[in-house]
């Protein structure tokens, strides 16, 4: 089971969206079953969660019409994975 969260940030600026895998372990056919959260496009969105790439894949794609993504790096912050505004690039790193 896939279970997540979101919430607000960045002064309403972006949308963080933090899954967990239950158990850590998913298949392919459960993650691209499930229902993704509904969330604003016309602001960033940051995806927090351990899960394999392909899964990630998925989200990215599926979150590709917003302002931007970022996925989160624990080491660095959320790094800027695609964008449609001038005001961050791909790889921009952002704190919060």
């Amino acid at each position: 089971m896939i279970k997540f969260k979101t919430s607000e940030i960045l002064d309403g600026k972006a949308t963080l969206i933090d899954f967990k895998i239950e158990g850590g372990v998913t298949t392919p056919e459960e993650a691209f079953s499930v229902e993704l959260p509904e969330v604003p496009l016309n602001r960033g969105i940051i995806l927090s969660g351990r899960a394999p790439i392909w899964f990630y894949g998925r989200l990215i794609h599926h979150y590709h019409p917003a302002r931007w993504v970022a996925v989160y790096d624990p080491r660095l912050g959320a790094v800027i994975v695609q964008s449609h505004t001038p005001e961050v690039k791909e790889g921009d790193v952002i704190l919060f």
